[in-house]
Formats: structure tokens, sequence, C-alpha cells
């Protein structure tokens, strides 16, 4: 159990300078670490029995029975090394501190880890770590209305419709080359491969018809993204997506019919950070939710566990290439409460 405290304390990872180099920043974060530990935690780093490690997902300051673990990234997935440590540490009590995203990860520990308690890393001048209520799964937004035009196009030129968040994107072979967005006329097309190519864009190609711009594109895209073709910047992006794109084409590589599109959640932040894509079909009489990941994904099982709350499946199949079968991963799923299996299957791309 945490306790109070008004101690001055390292500050936060992300109120730091930026100039920082990786060893300076390492250091703070395990100075941090071992002061939350003892002046919150009671476990103090300088007993005997008492180790300081540091490790991708954070800074674990452990006993043979108690752990802290404090996490300063922003990113959802870290979550994923924590559970891979409390696998090979089951006797361990774990408290898991965190700078960002609390509350996701708060409703997610509860689901696949219920054992473990998670804290936020107040602001200086107030208690050190603040209990977290869990978020409440968000609902998805509305998608924007009046595309029926935008959307005919989009089909005309041969790219794939896909909705998240509200927003309506373009994609080929699950990479996006364009999305609808709000403007003074009413809803408009940009065309392009991420947000700064969509800016750009708009510059380059005013008074082009938009039509043909987008067929442009998606040409040069596609071209990239087929089977067998050679590595390519425009390949390795958005794999995963790729990959659900392939089974959204023939379900039966996933052992299932009736596939749909599901969103992931929360929504996919940007194009270069990877995200588990998801569909949803049926295997006979039970619904089956697969998510599709590429390489040693640990954030897959909390990203996971959000999609069962919404969709409630029968059955969960994670389907990856088959090397990224890893037994890690083998262990985890079995923390969904839902029969989970990996699927390996042979990518398209080449490495």
């Amino acid at each position: 159990m945490a306790v109070a405290s008004r101690q001055t304390l390292p500050p936060k990872i992300a109120d730091l300078p930026v100039s920082l180099d990786p060893a300076q920043r390492a250091g703070l974060e395990r100075a941090r670490a071992i002061a939350l530990a003892r002046e919150q935690f009671e476990l103090d780093a300088s007993a005997d029995d008492v180790e300081v490690d540091a490790a991708p997902f954070g800074v674990t300051v452990h006993s043979s029975t108690r752990a802290v673990v404090v996490v300063s990234s922003d990113d959802l997935a870290v979550l994923g090394g924590v559970l891979v440590w409390r696998q090979r540490h089951p006797d361990v009590d774990v408290d898991v501190v965190v700078e960002h995203h609390a509350g996701t990860h708060a409703r997610r520990v509860d689901m696949v880890a219920p054992e473990m308690t998670v804290w936020s890393l107040g602001s200086q001048g107030a208690p050190s770590v603040l209990a977290v209520t869990p978020d409440v799964l968000p609902e998805p937004h509305p998608t924007t209305p009046g595309t029926a035009s935008i959307v005919a196009m989009i089909k005309r030129c041969g790219a794939s419709i896909v909705v998240e968040d509200g927003i309506v994107r373009a994609e080929v072979m699950g990479l996006e080359v364009g999305r609808v967005v709000e403007s003074a006329n009413g809803p408009t097309l940009e065309v392009g491969v991420g947000r700064f190519d969509r800016e750009a864009g708009v510059l380059l190609h005013a008074g082009r018809d938009i039509e043909e711009t987008l067929a442009d594109v998606i040409g040069r895209v596609a071209k990239h993204r087929q089977e067998g073709v050679p590595a390519h910047a425009i390949n390795r992006l958005a794999r995963e997506r790729w990959l659900r794109e392939v089974i959204l084409n023939d379900p039966g590589l996933a052992r299932i019919s009736a596939a749909s599109l599901v969103e992931p959640i929360p929504p996919r932040s940007n194009l270069l950070d990877a995200c588990p894509a998801a569909l949803f079909g049926k295997d006979g009489e039970a619904g089956v939710l697969v998510v599709c990941t590429v390489g040693a994904d640990l954030g897959v099982v909390p990203a996971v566990a959000d999609l069962i709350v919404r969709h409630r499946p029968d059955l969960v199949r994670i389907v990856l290439p088959r090397r990224d079968v890893l037994p890690h991963l083998q262990q985890l799923v079995t923390r969904l409460g839902v029969p989970t299996e990996l699927l390996g299957i042979d990518p398209p791309w080449q490495n």
C-alpha cells in the first residue's frame, strides 16, 4: 500500500529538458523509482534483499515479496512488458506507478492482472502517488455525415474504406492514403500517406482534380503493397493492418466467415506507431475476435482486453507471422479470460 508523503521527489520525466542524453534520463528515472519506492511504498533499495532493475517498460524496485514498477513511457504497450515481468515473479505483490494514461492502464489491469495495483504519479507539491479510478471504455465517435460522394470516389479509385474514430479513410492494403476532413465547405478528402504528406499535398496539388490525385497515389502505393515484392519503406508501414486486410479478403486464413472491421481502443495515434488491427467474424455459431499484430508486440494482450469488453467474443485468435509466435505471448494470453489462440501465418511481405 502506498504511504502519503510530501517529500520532494525527482521531477516527472515528461517535464525534463529534451536535451538530456539517454544515460542522464535513465539515471533520473532510476533515482525517481528508488525515491518513490522508499517514500511511498516503504521499500528501501539500500536493503540487502532489494534489487533495482531497468527494463524497456520502466524501472522496477523489488524484493522477494514486493515490487514497485515505475513507468515513464506514454506508450500504452508498455503494460505488456510489466505483465511479462509479473508472469516471471508470480509470488510478488506488484504496485505500478505510471506517468501517462493512468485510467486506461488501470482499466486494463483490472481485466488481465487484478492482483496488481495502478497508481498515478502526482504533481510536485502533492502526494507523490495517487489512487487511480479506471477509465470507462470510450464510445466510438459517430462518422462524419455527408461523405457518400467521397466514399464512392474512393471506391472508384480502388482503395478500401476504413472508418475509425468517426474518420473516413482510404487505405491500400492497410496503409492510409487519404482521409476525410472537415473544411469550411463541408467534408473534403485530403490525399497522402500520413499527416505531413496530406498537408504537403494540399499545397502541391492545389487546383488538380482530387480523384486524379487519389488514383495516382493509390497506384504508387499499391505496387509496394503486394505479396512477394522487395522490401521498401512503403511496405514496412502498418504491417498489422496489411495482415488484417489480407484476412478480410480471405477470412479462411483465420478460420472465420463474415469478417468485419473492428476499431482499435483507443484510436490509433499516428501512422508510425504499431497498433493491433482487429476484425470480428464467425466460426460456426461462435463469435470470433481476430486481432492482427506483427513482431514482439507485448502490448497486444492489454489491447485485446479492451476489445473483449466491447465485442464480447466467444473466442479470440491473435494472428501474426509464424516467426512471431513466441512463448511469452502464449503465456500472457491465458490472462484474457476468453479462450485465445495464437495463429501464425505466412505474411505477404519480404523482410
